[in-house]
């Protein structure tokens, strides 16, 4: 004999529709309460059979329980993409911060050439006074500062030009590791989900052998490849050398896409080993 209403899948079923109500999401909020009040007419027909009723108080609670643990891993991602956000956000000051030098270096050395030079007397024009000392016409000086102007110019761009284009590659790179680390965030949520619904799955077959007297025949494996089978849609796709190339510093933002959408396509990467 088994249970009529609500078989061990199901019941996992359930409860991984009901995480929705964890979302910000207004759609998917309404579909986890949907789901959980599909529970409530299956509790309706349980009551008029005793084994059904017992059988169902303690599924409900089972699923109640694995909900809070679930409940619990989606707030834990949820906090590691916040902590990833605001350390993204630091490293972004940062290198708003090195460009900002870079174009502070780069005013400096137009100046210097025209700047004037405070002294005990006052202010001392630079070109004059060097005129002066030098003993030649003011108009060669002012050949002279115009070359060395244009060549502290040209100094001050190739910095600042150099900076802003390291900042630039640094900015997708860092765009590339935060990815892959809430990629690592996300993957670290489906696995945990996925023992507890495992857990949830061997809980409700052990309610149901204690009260039925049987476990609930199962045609597709055991509860690991059914709860797998269920989630296997939503892990990352990511390529599973990505780890590795990261690691080793050959993933450039080009080659990020091939990463990340894995499958088929990241059999085009230069680095693929398979």
């Amino acid at each position: 004999m088994t249970t009529r209403l609500l078989s061990p899948l199901a019941g996992v079923r359930l409860a991984w529709a009901m995480t929705g109500k964890f979302s910000t999401d207004e759609k998917t909020r309404l579909a986890a309460t949907m789901a959980e009040q599909a529970l409530k007419p299956i509790q309706t027909q349980a009551a008029q059979d005793p084994k059904e009723h017992q059988y169902l108080l303690q599924a409900v609670g089972a699923i109640e329980a694995s909900l809070r643990s679930l409940d619990i891993i989606t707030k834990g991602r949820e906090l590691n993409f916040e902590e990833n956000e605001k350390l993204r956000a630091a490293y972004m000051e940062n290198v708003k911060e090195n460009i900002e030098f870079g174009s502070k270096a780069r005013d400096l050395l137009r100046s210097l050439p025209t700047m004037a030079i405070t002294g005990a007397g006052g202010v001392i024009t630079f070109g004059p006074s060097l005129a002066t000392w030098l003993q030649i016409p003011n108009t060669a000086i002012a050949v002279f500062l115009g070359v060395l102007a244009l060549g502290f110019a040209g100094a001050g761009h190739l910095i600042y030009a150099g900076i802003v284009r390291a900042m630039q590659k640094r900015t997708q790179m860092l765009y590339v590791q935060q990815d892959y680390e809430r990629n690592l965030y996300y993957e670290q949520y489906v696995s945990r989900s996925t023992v507890v619904l495992t857990s949830l799955y061997l809980d409700l077959d052990r309610i149901h052998e204690a009260i039925f007297g049987q476990s609930y025949p199962v045609s597709d494996g055991g509860a690991i490849v059914i709860v797998e089978d269920l989630l296997k849609g939503v892990r990352s796709p990511m390529c599973k050398y990505a780890h590795k190339h990261m690691r080793n510093g050959v993933i450039t933002p080009a080659l990020w896409t091939l990463c990340e959408t894995g499958g088929d396509p990241a059999t085009l990467c230069r680095y693929w080993e398979g």
